[in-house]
């Protein structure tokens, strides 16, 4: 069962060129983010959301997540959050009604769990994504909008320069913080690595019930760990 990796686009048609580990805690992000929900979040607030996050830890110098953002119709937005999102949706990971973690989903946060308590920089990026959701949950749409609109933030297409993000000329870069050479999340070992990128390049298809030797050979490393 080999990976496949998530290509999501990079601004200007570039690829995002994540690291494994750093594509994996990405969705593992996204899960949170999903967590942190009652009501499902519509696609503006999960970009909006993100990108508060994101911003708020490149102060610290801290990656929360790897998405990059330009300025676009309704302020700042990611191709690669709209090509994530829609890869947990399309491989189970996240209910598309409810936009919750589905089982799988839940799964995958049980697994990480001791490996996130044991990471600095992995709780502090999830207390800013859980900071960030509280905040504004209950915000309309049309209301966040107008308050990442009024936010002032290092424009990376500008060399830093802090502006108005409704200021910020469209298609100009925002956040990359790959390219802003932000410390990132460290927590997968080798085999923990291996067996989340097994996990998640698992589609609906490989998981069906008459695929029995599918689903088996991919669970039993997962499942083993878990049981530890």
């Amino acid at each position: 069962m080999t990976f496949k990796q998530i290509k999501g686009e990079g601004e200007y048609g570039s690829e995002t060129n994540r690291t494994p580990s750093e594509e994996v805690w990405d969705q593992i992000f996204l899960l949170n983010l999903f967590k942190c929900s009652s009501e499902p979040l519509d696609n503006l607030k999960i970009q909006k959301f993100v990108f508060v996050s994101e911003d708020e830890a490149r102060h610290k110098g801290l990656a929360a997540a790897h998405f990059p953002f330009f300025r676009y119709n309704l302020g700042p937005y990611s191709k690669v959050i709209a090509n994530d999102v829609r890869r947990l949706q399309d491989f189970g990971f996240i209910d598309k009604e409810t936009l919750q973690p589905s089982e799988r989903g839940l799964f995958i946060l049980e697994y990480v769990a001791s490996l996130i308590d044991h990471s600095d920089s992995a709780k502090e990026a999830l207390a800013i994504l859980e900071s960030v959701c509280k905040r504004y949950r209950d915000t309309r749409s049309s209301r966040l909008v107008d308050i990442v609109y009024d936010m002032e933030v290092p424009v990376l297409g500008f060399g830093g320069q802090v502006m108005r993000v409704r200021e910020i000329p469209a298609h100009t870069d925002i956040i990359d913080p790959r390219r802003e050479k932000l410390s990132t999340v460290e927590i997968f070992s080798g085999e923990a690595l291996e067996d989340l990128r097994t996990e998640f390049s698992l589609s609906n298809e490989d998981l069906d019930p008459d695929n029995p030797e599918n689903v088996r050979l991919a669970r039993t490393v997962l499942d083993a760990a878990l049981a530890n």
